[in-house]
């Protein structure tokens, strides 16, 4: 007999998101062939004050491109361009740059994102200055290269700095998060010091079928925080929460037994012509506020592809993600 929907782990359950009232806040253009048919999937990144959000796009030839969308207060749009800023050059990305993931280290975007070939989705890393970024010369964008050549990965993302020195990553070799650190940005990424953080839970759950890395590790008072995505056997695609310690981001100190948001609304299940229904999915998150290191009253906005078709928001506070049973808990040593 099957379930009638997931099973929950008992443990500190964690709070849910509030979508936004104006979602979706993103959706295809016609009249561009780049993105005519679905945008979804963004990063985010604040600079000077406004969110950009590099989104994927796919249009009439179903090829995924990068686009940009502009906020002055990261809900709603103030500018959209009209072409992209990112697209296939390689042969091992001819069929897509798909679900970049952007952080903002010394004076660089670094961009992670899955490099479709036809045959092989790999993880490839392009980086641009902030001021070339700013001033739209998407000719400066530097490739480079793959991070594991040869190798089936998906789902990467860099820490936003530095922890104990090395640049983190973390990544999706099937069905589990991955974790490993370099002493440099380089490609390819060293192949020693890999370790599983988390993997599928068992049994008819929520996230027990795979998961994978959702947006850039937020950091919090109590740790860094993650949003990541789970799949159970129906493909659905759900949100969880990780908190990881602050120092040694391998250790994992608390994972929500619940989801944190599930597809509910007609933009996430099943839209008239949406690409695949049932998913939410965020490659971007940020502080409503920007903060160095964020207290339990700070607010999150999480940026999240819909059904594969279109870009919506939703928002929570710290302490929502951070139960006060675990918050509070004294940090064992190894």
């Amino acid at each position: 007999m099957e379930p009638e929907g997931p099973v929950y782990i008992e443990g500190p359950p964690a709070g849910r998101l509030k979508r936004y009232r104006g979602n979706p806040i993103l959706e295809p253009v016609r009249e561009h062939p780049w993105e005519s048919l679905f945008v979804f999937n963004p990063a985010a990144v604040r600079l000077q004050g406004k969110v950009f959000l590099l989104y994927r796009a796919m249009g009439e030839d179903w090829v995924s491109r990068i686009g940009l969308a502009i906020s002055g207060d990261g809900f709603g749009v103030l500018e959209r361009l009209p072409e992209p800023i990112f697209w296939p050059e390689e042969s091992w990305e001819e069929r897509g740059c798909e679900d970049p993931r952007v952080v903002v280290m010394e004076g660089r975007l670094w961009m992670l994102y899955t490099a479709y070939s036809r045959v092989l989705a790999q993880i490839a890393l392009a980086s641009i200055s902030v001021e070339d970024f700013l001033a739209g010369r998407w000719s400066r964008w530097r490739r480079h290269g793959l991070l594991f050549p040869g190798v089936a990965n998906k789902d990467a993302v860099l820490f936003p700095e530095r922890v104990g020195g090395r640049y983190v990553l973390l990544h999706r070799v099937e069905p589990a998060i991955w974790i490993s650190g370099s002493e440099r940005l380089q490609c390819p990424w060293p192949t020693e010091g890999h370790r599983i953080l988390v993997g599928p839970r068992s049994g008819l759950v929520w996230d027990g079928v795979k998961v994978g890395a959702g947006a850039q590790p937020l950091k919090t008072r109590h740790g860094w925080l993650l949003i990541y995505h789970g799949v159970d056997y129906r493909s659905v695609y759900r949100l969880g929460a990780l908190l990881l310690d602050g120092e040694e981001p391998e250790r994992v100190i608390w994972r929500s037994p619940n989801p944190i948001l599930e597809p509910e609304e007609p933009y996430e299940c099943s839209p008239q012509g949406c690409q695949v229904p049932n998913v939410v999915f965020t490659c971007g998150a940020l502080p409503k506020e920007e903060r160095d290191t964020l207290g339990d009253e700070d607010e999150l906005v999480i940026y999240y592809g819909a059904a594969d078709t279109s870009i919506a928001l939703a928002t929570v506070r710290v302490k929502d993600l951070c139960p006060q049973e675990v918050a509070s808990r004294p940090r064992l040593p190894r």
